[in-house]
């Protein structure tokens, strides 16, 4: 909401020298919009007109409204932007209305498996009230494919559905460039085809230039190709674009994590709470950051409001929750990991790496018999979760990643290992330099939890100099007790002395 005292301060906030200011009365099927055009910096008013409507007949105000505002500018309009502006996403209101709510669930925590199903079904009645509404079909396939990709559901069936909306948005628009998109995350999230995904990006990008959803999935995509600075460049352009969109602040921020470039991250981070001081991904971002350099108590006032829980990024775990393993305060890990499996349990979700940590914490504890359990308890749902994915996939990986720990602290050698080399191989940081690494430090991890040094170091060494997401710092291996096993090796102390974070 703005009011007239403020529209200078928007304009500032946002970027621009004009906002556009309206209002919308509805009266049964009849719609009448109110917008004036206002010159921010003396609030002067430069155009205002009324449109009167019917509701199956809104969207042509849209087109309208576009063309007089460029007039008033003086702009002048390309072929494509007239074509753009002219097109009808539906004629049926109440399919535009699910794809927006649609939209709006989307928008949510990566975290929160509810709101991406909640994006699911609101697409889904999108496209059954209008099996014609193109763009609804390549949202539903985008976040079908992101649901596969991340674990939400990463069945066989789910993927096979992210395509076949895919190809419906393609047979229905097969020139609408939003059609590329949907492609792209297909083979982006689906095929783990890095190249594909960003040529079908990049076409998309030909006839939406301008368009943050597109730019933000070049931006995903040139991380996973080891492309940093391109991906900088993108991230740079949709704030530029959206001052306000926040996930493109989280991104820019891990982007500049997964390059140990901790101020940039941190002045990132403060540019997004500025306008979201509550968002839990942003929080448990700032607190990753901290960590990495060394900071805990630097973490402490981002706890402050116990009804905030912040995140930890990659695995949304609670940042109360590591913060205090890394104090070694076990007593209260072991409380705040305890109610977060429960909770996930409660809702349905998984809580495996919760678990691991909650099994860390009570081994350090000296909770022996407690540990086994919780660590066996992580090795079964594991175990099931793999019955579930598609072998080789991404969430596959993933899951064979958190394995290894779970065997390592049952002291477990030979399979804890077999986990993380079926890991590594389905995730080289050869063909994903961004997460790659990452699978190496889990059996860094599992090697330290069996009290390996021999095998752990020599990994460790290698993954301080090379970026990737959450990088590892020696602050890291200073602060987290996974490395207490071999804490004590002269090798891991000069990691753990260098100036670096």
């Amino acid at each position: 909401k703005s009011a007239p005292e403020n529209l200078p301060d928007i304009a500032r906030q946002l970027g621009v020298a004009h906002i556009l200011e309206g209002s919308v009365q509805k009266s049964g099927d009849a719609v009448r919009v109110n917008v004036q055009l206002i010159k921010a910096a003396n609030d002067s008013h430069l155009w205002a007109d009324t449109y009167d409507r019917k509701l199956t007949d809104i969207f042509s105000v849209e087109s309208e409204v576009a063309k007089a505002i460029a007039d008033q500018l003086r702009a002048k309009l390309t072929d494509q932007e007239e074509q753009v502006i002219a097109a009808k996403p539906t004629n049926n209101p109440a399919a535009y209305d699910a794809y927006l709510r649609g939209r709006a669930f989307a928008a949510g925590s990566q975290f929160d498996k509810s709101a991406v199903e909640n994006a699911i079904q609101s697409y889904q009645d999108a496209v059954r009230l209008d099996p014609s509404f193109v763009l609804a079909w390549v949202d539903l396939s985008c976040v079908q494919s992101g649901s596969f990709w991340l674990g939400d559901d990463p069945s066989p069936e789910r993927l096979a559905a992210a395509k076949d909306s895919a190809d419906r948005a393609l047979a229905l628009g097969p020139n609408l460039p939003e059609t590329h998109l949907a492609l792209g995350y297909y083979l982006y999230y689906g095929q783990h085809d890095f190249t594909g995904g960003l040529a079908e990006f990049q076409q998309a990008e030909k006839g939406l230039p301008n368009n943050v959803d597109v730019i933000g999935a070049i931006g995903r995509i040139q991380r996973r190709l080891g492309h940093w600075e391109e991906a900088i460049v993108a991230w740079h352009r949709i704030i530029e674009l959206d001052p306000r969109d926040v996930s493109a602040y989280n991104y820019l921020a891990l982007t500049y994590t997964a390059l140990r470039r901790f101020p940039e991250a941190l002045a990132t981070v403060d540019r997004a709470l500025a306008w979201e001081p509550a968002n839990t991904d942003t929080l448990g971002l700032k607190a990753s950051v901290f960590w990495a350099m060394g900071d805990l108590q630097a973490v402490e006032p981002l706890l402050a409001n116990p009804g905030i829980e912040p995140l930890a990024p990659g695995v949304g775990s609670p940042v109360r929750g590591v913060q205090a393993l890394f104090q070694r305060r076990y007593a209260a890990a072991i409380e705040i990991l305890s109610s977060a499996v429960a909770a996930k349990t409660k809702r349905g979700e998984s809580s495996d790496y919760e678990k691991f940590l909650l099994g860390l914490g009570q081994q350090r504890a000296g909770d022996v018999a407690a540990a086994r359990a919780t660590y066996q308890s992580a090795v079964q749902d594991l175990q099931r979760d793999l019955e579930k994915v598609l072998p080789g996939s991404y969430a596959a990986a993933r899951t064979h990643a958190f394995l290894g720990p779970a065997y390592a602290g049952l002291g477990e050698a030979a399979p804890a290992i077999a986990e993380e080399q079926k890991a590594m191989a389905m995730r080289p940081t050869s063909k994903d330099p961004f997460e790659g690494p990452e699978m190496e430090e889990y059996m860094a991890r599992v090697y330290a939890l069996l009290g390996d040094a021999d095998h752990a170091i020599p990994i460790l060494k290698r993954l301080l100099q090379i970026p990737y997401a959450l990088a590892i710092t020696p602050a890291l291996l200073r602060l987290d007790p996974v490395w207490d096993q071999i804490r004590n090796d002269p090798r891991f102390q000069e990691l753990v002395a260098e100036k670096k974070p």
